[in-house]
């Protein structure tokens, strides 16, 4: 049986466990989870930083389960039901039957907006969304319709991808999700506008990434000089 060598962390991956570390000590001998929020702090693609940054508090907030197929039926028993007249040789007959489609998209709303609450409450939203220094004023200046909300929208995207239907995991009852098509996640939303305000906010997290590396890789000589040892 061969044994796969453990992969090692990308430095997304380290932010975001740095973000949430109880131990944010500094060493000046060896690299630390403070070394990694020092050069990310100290880098000038700072919207690209407070994308890390929201990542992160979205990650440690709980969220909304999504809605089992128990639930949406008890969603549907609250609705009006959905009512059907046919006719045969005996007259018109009424049946009525739940509105499973009607309690699935209402509910997926809901989950939706539930997501979206907890986003708008965290710090780094707040910061993204500055009308001056956030991603607000590049989105307005590009004339997208309803722009804050397909912003909201673009940036929750950011902080989770998974497809709503199968969590992610690819399958939905036994078989292959037919809403992600296997994939497990979800596209960008909103189309066009969406893609385009995605691809801007790619591009501060490209050169935030960038510079956060090019930091770490001065780290040591940082440290040291901060201490008094060159």
């Amino acid at each position: 049986m061969t044994v796969e060598a453990p992969t090692k962390p990308t430095l997304a991956e380290r932010l975001a466990s740095a973000s949430n570390s109880r131990d944010l000590s500094v060493n000046v001998d060896t690299r630390t989870d403070a070394d990694y929020l020092i050069s990310s702090g100290i880098q000038p693609a700072k919207l690209g930083r407070l994308v890390y940054q929201l990542m992160s508090e979205w990650d440690a907030r709980l969220k909304p389960r999504a809605l089992t197929d128990a639930d949406i039926e008890r969603v549907a028993e609250q609705m009006p039901r959905l009512v059907k007249k046919t006719k045969d040789r005996r007259g018109e007959r009424v049946t009525e039957s739940l509105d499973i489609a009607g309690a699935r998209a209402s509910a997926a709303l809901w989950h939706q907006q539930q997501r979206r609450e907890i986003l708008e409450k965290l710090p780094a939203f707040r910061k993204l969304m500055d009308r001056h220094a956030g991603f607000r004023p590049w989105v307005l200046a590009l004339g997208i319709e309803d722009a804050r909300s397909k912003l909201v929208d673009v940036l929750l995207w950011w902080c989770d991808r998974r497809c709503q239907t199968c969590g992610g995991t690819n399958l939905a009852k036994g078989k292959t999700c037919k809403v992600c098509h296997g994939f497990g996640t979800r596209d960008v939303p909103h189309g066009a506008d969406g893609l385009r305000i995605s691809e801007h906010i790619a591009a501060e997290v490209d050169a935030s990434r960038a510079g956060t590396a090019a930091v770490l890789k001065r780290m040591k000589a940082l440290k040291k000089f901060a201490s008094g040892q060159s």
